[in-house]
């Protein structure tokens, strides 16, 4: 047993691959074990991440990219650990990743002349450290850079499953309307990512005061070329805060003819639900400048208007007894409107005008939903025509009187 177990420990300690230094076969088989475990934890992590984010109705294409960059941060962490924990100095890769990277561009040390005439860059690839003055400042590295894009992803997590505590056992208790709620978790979102790029940009060791000096050089350049960008942010912050549009509103944008009913207010744009369950994306500044018609900005009803022509030998009062009683007989109509029902009306019929081949009438008539004006519009045609054929009533179509004289030679 002795025996076995000497020649395991020599075994595990053969040198097996040399880097930095000399990597034995037991730091490799511990690495691998580590990055197995790596895998299994990035499994685990996948599965209930995958629940959670169904849980929060998140779309297909999100959760799968979100997804993918957790399993490659997971994987990312457990080889570095796996490294650290083996003890195995990779060279030349190792020092890429802890190089700082602003000496590439603006450094802010001053190596010692090499005799060589080697840059600094190139010392350090070669393993050798040149003498800096060390200013005591964190340095910016590519390590640095996945730890602050692994926080980042982390506070956009936790700030989807927080909404979601949120409107579930705060907001939805208070009854507070659906618009309101929507303004309150995009801001609760927008604190959250704000405040985890901050802590990431702490964590890369950015200057805020260097931050202001570029935003402030980039500043003419964001004027001049993302007008429209900045256009539709503040056009998206007037429609969160003035409410011209909210969320579930029936709209309809005239010059581009859409219709369909707002879910989504963002800063730069606002997602329509078409008709036919297709999402419109709409600029913000578009549904500012341009003519909207909100269908539901005060309430739900809605006004149909049924344009029909009868011919001259029709009784007049037989057509209107027939489109009222079209109207009674839809059960989306409004038949009685109650006092609480401001400016709505029973069915009535309108004779609008002596047309060239017809006698023209309008019914109109409320009905409770305007998402419905175009199915119950035409389930009115459909009764109307029944009406006029029991009553016989005759719908003209323009009549011509052609004469044809012969030419006298």
């Amino acid at each position: 047993m002795g025996e076995l177990r000497q020649q395991v420990e020599e075994f595990l300690g053969k040198t097996a691959i040399t880097l930095e230094k000399p990597v034995t076969v037991g730091q490799i088989l511990l690495l691998i074990g580590v990055v197995a475990v790596s895998f299994f934890i990035a499994g685990f992590l996948r599965r209930w991440f995958r629940r959670l984010f169904n849980r929060l109705r998140m779309q297909e294409n999100i959760q799968n990219r979100l997804l993918a960059i957790l399993f490659l941060i997971v994987i990312i962490i457990g080889i570095g650990v796996g490294f650290n924990v083996a003890d195995i100095r990779t060279g030349l890769f190792g020092r890429v990743f802890t190089y700082p990277l602003a000496d590439l561009f603006q450094p802010s040390q001053k190596p010692t002349e090499s005799p060589t005439g080697i840059s600094s860059f190139f010392q350090t690839l070669l393993g050798r450290k040149p003498a800096v003055v060390d200013d005591g400042a964190r340095r910016l590295t590519l390590a640095s850079l996945f730890y602050g894009f692994a926080i980042i992803f982390g506070m956009y997590v936790l700030s989807k499953y927080a909404q979601w505590i949120l409107q579930r056992q705060v907001l939805q208790a208070f009854q507070i309307q659906r618009h309101t709620r929507f303004i309150i978790l995009r801001f609760f979102h927008f604190t959250i990512i704000i405040f985890g790029v901050l802590i990431s940009l702490r964590t890369i060791g950015v200057s805020f005061t260097s931050l202001a000096i570029i935003f402030g050089g980039l500043s003419i350049g964001i004027g001049f070329g993302l007008q429209n960008v900045v256009s539709n942010l503040i056009s998206g912050l007037i429609l969160i805060f003035e409410r011209p549009i909210k969320i579930g509103d029936l709209v309809e944008i005239m010059d581009v003819n859409i219709f369909g009913r707002v879910t989504s207010i963002n800063l730069r744009s606002t997602v329509i639900m078409a008709l036919d369950e297709k999402e419109i994306i709409v600029p913000n500044s578009q549904l500012i400048t341009e003519p909207v018609h909100n269908l539901t900005h005060y309430n739900q009803r809605f006004r149909i208007h049924v344009l029909v022509g009868v011919s001259y030998g029709s009784d007049v009062q037989i057509v209107k007894k027939a489109l009222i009683e079209a109207a009674h007989a839809h059960p989306e109509v409004i038949k009685e409107p109650t006092p609480e029902m401001e400016n709505v009306t029973a069915p009535f019929v309108r004779f609008t005008n002596f047309g060239e081949s017809s006698l023209d009438f309008e019914l109109l008539a409320w009905i409770p939903d305007s998402f419905m004006r175009f199915d119950v519009a035409s389930d009115l045609h459909f009764m109307i025509w029944e009406k006029f054929k029991e009553y016989n009533i005759t719908i003209p179509f323009p009549q011509r009187d052609v004469h044809f004289y012969s030419e006298e030679r």
